[in-house]
């Protein structure tokens, strides 16, 4: 009795041993699971990209960054305003202005513009009525305005009235130059008042500048010699003819 029962403890005791062993090796398994499941999260980390504040960017912003355009890349932007277009035409010369020639057929000369910024308008000169044409630039602002001449239904360009200072003569003679400045330019052969306006003309160029000459009386506009009127007197209006 005795051998047996010593027999059954001896069992036992082996049968302890062993689970404790399974226990063993199973806990160093799972450690060695737990172990290589934390290196495959760094290395995921270490390949993402991160923000300043620690978090991976965002799709947009992936998206944005690809659409930065490279260095030396041809740019998309507008290309300035050509003087081919009758537009940004702001030549002044004699016999032209802009695109709009003197003696030019009118319908050439809207043609040049399009319909739409060659607008009729009716002029009243000395108590009549006459039939013009407007040159609008910019805002649908008044350029010049295109006096015409007709025979039957032959009309062209008789004259033209410059409003918008842009216009330059290649000396840079425009609205807001001198008297002086014209000089320089133009020779001025007399001064001519005309529809209430004090005009300086140069006969050789065909052009006439309209004075501001406020500081002058229009009671002696009348009998004004070029030499009677101020170099500092400033053009309001030009007209080529």
């Amino acid at each position: 009795m005795k051998k047996t029962v010593l027999l059954f403890s001896c069992l036992l005791a082996l049968a302890a041993c062993k689970q404790n062993s399974s226990d063993a090796q199973d806990n160093k398994e799972a450690q060695l699971e737990e172990a290589a499941g934390a290196m495959d999260e760094e290395a995921l980390d270490a390949q993402t990209p991160q923000t300043p504040d620690g978090a991976a960017p965002s799709t947009s912003q992936s998206e944005a960054m690809s659409e930065e355009p490279l260095p030396g890349a041809t740019s998309t932007a507008s290309t300035p305003p050509s003087s081919a277009n009758p537009l940004f035409n702001l030549t002044l010369r004699p016999g032209q202005v802009g695109a709009v020639r003197v003696g030019m057929p009118i319908d050439e000369a809207r043609k040049q513009y399009g319909n739409t910024k060659f607008r009729e308008t009716t002029l009243l000169q000395e108590g009549t009525e006459t039939k013009a044409f407007e040159v609008l630039g910019e805002r649908r602002r008044t350029d010049m305005v295109v006096e015409q001449e007709c025979t039957g239904t032959n009309c062209r360009v008789f004259r033209i009235k410059v409003i918008n200072p842009a216009f330059k003569t290649p000396g840079g003679v425009g609205i807001g130059s001198t008297l002086a400045d014209v000089k320089k330019s133009f020779p001025i052969t007399s001064i001519s008042a005309g529809e209430g306006k004090l005009y300086a003309i140069s006969q050789e160029a065909k052009m006439s500048f309209a004075l501001n000459a406020t500081s002058i009386p229009a009671g002696k506009w009348g009998s004004l010699k070029v030499k009677d009127v101020p170099d500092n007197t400033p053009v309001s209006e030009i007209l080529v003819y």
